[in-house]
């Protein structure tokens, strides 16, 4: 009896078991014996630029899938798919008569014309289950911006994977039910569940802006033969991204995923997720803080011999006969680094360390990318007076390019550091469902200093080193910059050139930053290798935004060429540069020689006044 008890106990704990505590358990897995689905995999967001061009959109695709257990021609239909499809006939026959199966994938994404041959062959047991691929429409154009998905359409990098959310979509399914072997049961229905597509992004990119940003960066490889080229133009008063590329790039459509190395060199966008020592181009923040502080005005005069010592180190200035006596409109004209060495020790590290943190570097400025760089300043405790005269001069601190834009936007456009972003907004059939605003993250600079800047930038480019992006009849402002690079620890042999640029000088809309790493050419100077490309670049600014010309003529004077280069080789520096200076001329010197070895242009050329020429003292 207690036998028999013991068993009745045990069933009914069995079926309360069964029936209750593993109901839904049980039933979920009835549901996978007799229901066979088929996804529909939904299509992703468009990513389209500020004036509703097409970056990036999806387009239908098949994926091709067999039930061994409804083919009975098992030969036939593995022939017909191998050859149409490409595939090996044997790997194809071995998943067509795999009955243990209920289905397998043949072949995934498959176009339209393909498709409509399985669909008219009318093959029993070859189904198609709709699929989409990413395309984009300009090929490389914007390759480290918009990234890439991987085969299944799942965002892999750039805006791609930072907005993988919102583009992505919501996958349906095609449902029907079927035996335990996968045959569909006759006079059943089928349940149809469709996807949901993905919503769209609206960039802050003007795609006319970011093609002549590409050529000027592809010119640039073809003439200065870098290892990259990067560029970046923003609104400097909203933080707008308005371009941004690097090359080399390759196109979205054909990736080179077979080569994985080259796929993720060229892959990063190096103006959001790399850093560099800015060099020249900082002095501009220096110039403004130290303006700011109220430790330095435009008319103080500093005297350059050609180097400082500091803390018993010799801090060499580019140029090794010294600029002499100059005011400091004119050290930044003249980018002397002993103008400031002066001006950072006159701040202090305490006051240079504040002014970084206002400019936002050594921290992320939440710019919507993925992998942003945080940027690399030395520890505050750490820094010796060299260290911080080094700074002064853009050495000793690391930047990302969107950080350095940034930050100098700040200085120019009235004082406001902005937030810098891609995604204008999101919508969804239509519906803006998010949109950004411009976003102050705080003050770097007084109005007045501001406009200060303005006026010493625009000095740069109409009177000295910058004068390459000079264009006749408009105002520019810029600051160029030659930053030698540190290798295991050392300095190379190996330079960074960039150019910074800002129009119109008084009033400015855009800013563009253009970097040459490692260039191979004639010269490493940001004057000569990276000017002359941001200047390609404001140029179609100009002629796509139909802004008006000013004083056309009288600055059409300043470009004649009416200047023949003197032959120099074998003069000593000294009488080489005051006979340039004599010609209205302006000189990069290359070494620390005495004799000029080579010069760049040749003897003969014929150039504008404020012309900028390279000589070697090697």
């Amino acid at each position: 009896m207690t036998l028999v008890t013991f068993i009745f106990v045990v069933i009914v704990f069995r079926l309360f078991s069964l029936q209750v505590a593993k109901s839904q358990w049980l039933t979920s897995k009835a549901a996978e014996q007799w229901y066979r689905d088929l996804p529909l995999q939904a299509k992703r967001g468009n990513i389209v630029d500020t004036n509703g061009l097409v970056l990036a959109k999806s387009y239908s695709t098949y994926d091709v899938y067999v039930k061994p257990n409804r083919v009975n021609k098992k030969e036939e239909v593995a022939y017909f798919l191998s050859n149409t499809l490409g595939l090996s006939y044997e790997n194809v026959l071995t998943k067509v008569s795999n009955t243990l199966v209920s289905e397998s994938l043949i072949k995934a994404q498959v176009d339209n014309i393909t498709s409509k041959k399985i669909i008219d062959a009318n093959l029993e047991g070859v189904v198609l289950s709709e699929n989409s691929k990413r395309f984009y429409p300009y090929g490389n154009m914007l390759t480290q911006v918009l990234g890439f998905t991987t085969i299944d359409n799942i965002g892999q990098s750039g805006l791609e994977a930072t907005y993988e959310k919102y583009l992505k979509g919501i996958n349906g399914y095609a449902l029907e039910e079927s035996d335990v072997n996968g045959v569909k049961i006759d006079n059943t229905l089928s349940r149809y569940i469709p996807s949901i597509s993905g919503m769209d992004l609206e960039l802050t990119i003007d795609a006319n802006i970011q093609l002549s940003l590409e050529s000027a960066l592809n010119l640039l490889m073809i003439e200065q033969n870098p290892a990259s080229a990067t560029g970046i133009v923003m609104n400097p008063n909203t933080g707008e991204i308005i371009a941004m590329s690097t090359k080399p790039s390759y196109d979205l459509n054909n990736l080179p995923r077979n080569d994985v190395e080259t796929l993720l060199k060229q892959a990063r966008n190096i103006s959001v997720v790399d850093v560099y020592e800015p060099g020249s181009t900082f002095k501009v923040l220096t110039t403004a803080t130290s303006l700011e502080y109220g430790v330095a005005t435009i008319n103080d005069r500093f005297y350059d011999p050609g180097y400082r010592i500091v803390d018993g180190q010799k801090i060499k200035c580019w140029k090794s006969i010294g600029h002499g006596s100059q005011n400091l409109i004119q050290g930044l004209n003249n980018s002397c680094n002993a103008v400031f060495v002066d001006l950072a020790l006159r701040l202090g590290k305490d006051r240079l360390y504040q002014s970084f943190a206002n400019y936002g570097l050594g921290t992320q400025l939440g710019i919507d990318f993925i992998g942003e760089a945080s940027g690399i300043l030395m520890d505050k405790d750490s820094a010796k007076n060299v260290d911080v005269a080094r700074m002064g001069f853009g050495q000793a601190v690391a930047v990302s390019p969107i950080q350095l834009i940034t930050a100098f936007s700040s200085v120019i456009n009235g004082g406001n550091l902005m937030q810098p972003y891609f995604v204008k907004n999101i919508s969804s059939n239509g519906k803006i469902v998010y949109e950004k605003s411009p976003t102050i993250i705080r003050r770097t600079v007084s109005e007045k200093v501001s406009q200060t800047m303005r006026m010493m930038v625009e000095e740069v480019v109409k009177q000295y080193s910058g004068f390459n992006a000079f264009i006749p009849g408009y105002r520019v402002g810029g600051k160029t910059g030659t930053t030698q690079k540190y290798i295991n620890g050392k300095i190379g042999d190996s330079y960074i050139a960039s150019f910074i640029g800002t129009f119109p000088a008084d009033k400015p809309d855009y800013v563009v930053l253009i970097i040459a790493d490692e260039p191979g050419g004639n010269s490493y100077y940001g004057s000569i290798v990276a000017t002359p490309y941001a200047k390609l670049v404001i140029e179609d600014i100009i002629s796509y935004k139909h802004y008006q010309s000013n004083n056309l003529q009288e600055d059409l004077k300043k470009v004649e060429k009416n200047v023949s280069m003197p032959n120099l080789v074998g003069l000593d520096i000294h009488s080489a540069a005051h006979m340039l200076e004599d010609l209205d001329l302006q000189c990069e010197i290359e070494g620390d020689g005495e004799v000029v070895t080579e010069q760049f242009p040749a003897p003969g050329t014929q150039l504008s006044h404020k012309a900028v020429v390279l000589l070697k003292c090697i």
